[in-house]
């Protein structure tokens, strides 16, 4: 109203309410209508209902920060809250560890059974890693069978493996696809902040080798 006495018009988002009582985003412009003498006689409002337009940047946004398949978070927000983590350990003198895993021969799966199914397996393992993690902890997909899980605010080595271990118990156990009895086991590699880096790209990048390496042996 300040902005209409002094300008003769505002236009913002605000919230309304429908007949039946339901609350929704509404874009409303106002204008003020003056006589010859300038003294204010009637206000003109001319609003819209927003709720598609909202829905619409909503939905961009979680395209751009969190995977279609598993609807964990993507690269881009992996690499927000990994940064996150390294700035609240370098705060706290508590460490943080990338994760970085893939599931053994996935590949054979998904060519065996069909991408539908190895789909289907891949989300099983999504919901079975948020399930090991605390909720200040991260889950993302990387692309592909490959996962990576930011564990923040850990305080010794030893926490840090035991979660591991979860994950491996819990990846290992046999998964009931579309009639289809699975079983495929995951290998993990670890690096922690600060002993094998100091950024999101060493750290990564060191949770990667030591993967390939787990693979490997």
């Amino acid at each position: 109203w300040a902005s209409i006495q002094e300008h003769g018009h505002w236009q913002g988002e605000i919230w309304n309410k429908r007949k039946n009582g339901e609350i929704y985003p509404e874009w409303l412009k106002i204008t003020a209508v003056k006589n010859r003498s300038q003294d204010t006689t009637n206000y003109i409002a001319v609003f819209s209902d927003i709720t598609g337009d909202i829905r619409a940047a909503e939905h961009i946004q979680r395209l751009a920060y969190y995977d279609t398949l598993t609807d964990l978070p993507n690269r881009a927000l992996l690499s927000d809250r990994l940064d996150l983590a390294i700035a609240h350990a370098k705060r706290s003198g508590y460490k943080c560890a990338v994760l970085f895993l893939d599931m053994d021969r996935f590949k054979n799966i998904n060519d065996a059974l069909g991408h539908s199914i190895g789909d289907q397996l891949l989300k099983s393992v999504a919901t079975r890693l948020k399930e090991c993690v605390r909720e200040v902890d991260t889950v993302a997909r990387m692309g592909g069978d490959e996962f990576v899980v930011v564990l923040d605010g850990m305080a010794e080595i030893g926490s840090i493996l035991t979660v591991a271990r979860k994950m491996l118990h819990s990846l290992s156990q046999p998964y009931e696809v579309e009639g289809h009895n699975i079983r495929a086991t995951p290998s993990i590699g670890i690096s922690v902040y600060p002993e094998d880096g100091t950024d999101r790209e060493s750290l990564i990048m060191n949770a990667d080798s030591a993967m390939y390496h787990t693979k490997e042996n």
